[in-house]
């Protein structure tokens, strides 16, 4: 232990700053052939306070370095190739910006890997998004919203519809999303239309009909269903779900008489239940759960504040089994199932998180951005069942040249008996015979799940002298069922427990130091700091960040509020049951707090709106307690994630320099 010591106080730590030289990897495109692998890079620039991203090639067996193919000047993003594997279409907001606008829209541009410049082939004012190629490899479809006309109001808004905002998209206009195909050597038409929006396109295998998502039901407002569409080129559509679960991610099975999802038969408001691969008729009617009874959820939901979500690969058939990335136990991997159901087996096995994948045609080899808790991301390849091999190292000599705390796995009970995972990082420096200082850090969904992924908060707290203990309490996602839900109706109820029996389980080893206890959180995890520190004063100070306070206000004034608080409250709306909303908002216990207490928020942030922030502040300023309240312009829900780098860089530093202020 003396020697590691030495060792990691002899690295320099990672610094807030250091966000500016890494390299986020957002993509990672296997060719069809197999042959080589292109992937887009992003990187943080300082001097425009945005992001710059370019497009890179690499063959498949390493036997040369990688390339950039495009220049970057803007965000080239979403690489696609063409069946024949000779083109790449891509995203770009490359450009000069519209009048009134910070960046240009991201449009559609095709590669031809032969030689010559890129091409551009729409001409959108809005982003383009959800690339996808035909099978002849004549077409692309993608997602686009409708344009602004050009005498748009903006200063008067007026709303008949519960839906008017997205945390994503601010303020809705009543324009919406729909699907687009563009011939490669002509001009883009619209494919489907209407009141609703649509997303996720995928051609049929003949090319001849393309499935979708979209919420068409007559409740669309009031409800959170997404149904699995078809519509035929000549666009005439129809829907193949049944209007009362949400599905997503489709896939056609390769005879074309399958369409394939990600989903769950009941639409229930929120995130607490297991999402499995579903399969439907092509023409419609009953749906097929292929993982009944695998107590695991589908997709990658271990998070991380290196990006602001993980992508998800729609299912794949590969030799007749169904192909999915699946997520256990704080790490998320390669599975497959039956074609016609059960069966699931591990395909690649790791303390990792797939992020993403993609296949070659013959879904044997695969190309993967994969993440570990030491490493925000690189390109990794293999083939189905084999072992994978890491393509790239973009982030090798910075992580080199810092003190990076590998993490180690803790276990402990927590309220009626239940185990609870999690993990600690120690500091830079640790010497077990003296005391240090413990920073807990609680997640946010409550549904999502800390793991094996890269998060530069905990290792600047890390890098800093604390040690960082980071907990999956009752209500994390990828421990089955019951423990996903088993924090509905009951938020600061046993998950709280749960994580104060995590601090009490580290105090236990003798060498944290009980009176510098710190402890931090995003979303809900903001709204369990938030609570803490209203039910104990064992912490010597906290930093909540875009978080909940005021639950009655919530449910009016988040973009989710009305269906998600609902839900997540245990079926408690402010005309019914105030009183439980009430007894679970830590606006209640505000004189309690005896907590310094930084507030962290930014305001565009309508999942949990800034209001939120306001209100705590207020109260603790009103009865003298200790508290900072920082705001941050412009951003959204997402700023540590994918936000303006200078606020990024600033969130991060005051955190740091808050629990050093009260050392």
């Amino acid at each position: 232990m003396a020697r590691y010591a030495a060792l990691s106080a002899s690295l320099l730590p990672l610094t807030p700053e250091d966000l500016y030289e890494f390299r986020f990897l957002t993509d990672a495109q296997i060719s069809p052939d197999g042959k080589r692998v292109a992937y887009a890079v992003k990187l943080a620039n300082e001097k425009r306070d945005g992001y710059r991203g370019a497009i890179w090639l690499a063959p498949f067996d390493g036997s040369r370095p990688a390339t950039q193919l495009t220049s970057g000047a803007g965000q080239d993003s979403s690489p696609r190739w063409s069946p024949d594997a000779a083109r790449l279409a891509f995203l770009s907001d490359r450009g000069e910006p519209p009048k009134g606008r910070k960046r240009a829209p991201r449009n559609v541009y095709l590669l031809e890997l032969e030689g010559g410049e890129a091409r551009q082939l729409s001409s959108f004012t809005e982003d383009c998004a959800d690339l996808t190629w035909s099978p002849d490899g004549r077409s692309l479809a993608f997602v686009v919203r409708d344009g602004k006309p050009e005498d748009a109001e903006d200063s008067v808004h007026v709303y008949e519809r519960l839906r008017y905002k997205t945390d994503e998209g601010g303020l809705l206009d009543g324009r919406h999303k729909h699907v687009w195909v563009a011939d490669v050597d002509d001009t883009p038409r619209q494919l489907t239309d209407g009141d609703w929006d649509d997303a996720q396109p995928q051609f049929s295998p003949d090319g001849r009909e393309i499935a979708f998502v979209s919420n068409r039901t007559d409740g669309r407002d009031l409800n959170t269903v997404n149904d699995i569409h078809v519509v035929a080129l000549d666009g005439c559509a129809r829907v193949i779900t049944d209007g009362r679960g949400s599905y997503g991610n489709p896939a056609w099975s390769p005879d074309g008489e399958r369409i394939l999802s990600y989903g769950t038969d009941v639409a229930i408001g929120s995130s607490a239940r297991n999402i499995h691969v579903w399969a439907f008729p092509r023409a419609g009617g009953a749906g097929r759960d292929l993982l009944e009874g695998w107590d695991r959820t589908v997709g990658s939901s271990v998070i991380s504040d290196m990006r602001a979500q993980a992508q998800t690969l729609a299912p794949a058939t590969h030799d007749g089994r169904i192909l999915f990335l699946g997520s256990d136990q704080g790490t998320a991997n390669a599975y497959s199932c039956a074609a016609a159901g059960g069966d699931v087996r591990a395909e690649s096995i790791g303390a990792h998180q797939v992020v993403s994948w993609s296949l070659d045609q013959d879904h044997r080899r695969f190309a993967a951005v994969v993440a570990t808790a030491t490493d925000p991301g690189n390109v990794v390849v293999g083939e189905i069942g084999g072992a994978m091999r890491k393509l790239s190292c973009l982030n090798d000599e910075l992580l080199g040249s810092r003190y990076i705390a590998s993490p180690e796995r803790v276990e402990f009970t927590g309220a009626d008996g239940w185990k609870i995972e999690g993990w600690l990082l120690r500091p830079r420096g640790f010497d077990p015979a003296k005391k240090w200082p413990l920073v807990l850090e609680i997640h946010g969904g409550p549904h999502t799940a800390y793991g094996h992924s890269f998060f530069h908060e905990f290792q600047v707290l890390a890098g800093r002298g604390y040690a960082v203990l980071y907990l999956n309490p009752r209500g994390s996602h990828a421990y089955g069922q019951r423990f996903v839900e088993a924090c509905v109706g009951d938020w600061g109820g046993k998950d709280y427990e749960d994580l104060m029996a995590g601090v009490d389980h580290l105090l236990a080893q003798g060498w944290v130091d009980e009176r510098r206890l710190y402890v931090t959180g995003g979303s809900y995890g903001g709204f369990m700091t938030n609570w803490i520190i209203g039910h104990t004063d064992r912490f010597r100070a906290a930093a909540t960040q875009r978080s909940i306070s005021n639950n009655i206000s919530a449910f009016g004034t988040s973009d989710i509020g009305w269906h998600f608080w609902e839900h997540e409250m245990g079926d408690a709306t402010p005309w019914r049951d105030e009183a439980k909303l009430v007894f679970r908002s830590p606006l209640t216990y505000v004189r309690n707090v005896k907590t310094p207490l930084l507030i962290l928020h930014a305001e565009r942030d309508l999942r949990c709106p800034i209001e939120q922030a306001e209100q705590l502040f207020a109260a603790l300023k009103v009865l003298g307690k200790e508290a900072i309240f920082v705001r941050f312009a412009e951003d959204n829900h997402d700023l540590t994630r994918s936000g303006k780098p200078i606020h990024r860089v600033e969130h991060c530093r005051r955190i740091a320099d808050w629990f050093d202020a009260h050392a």
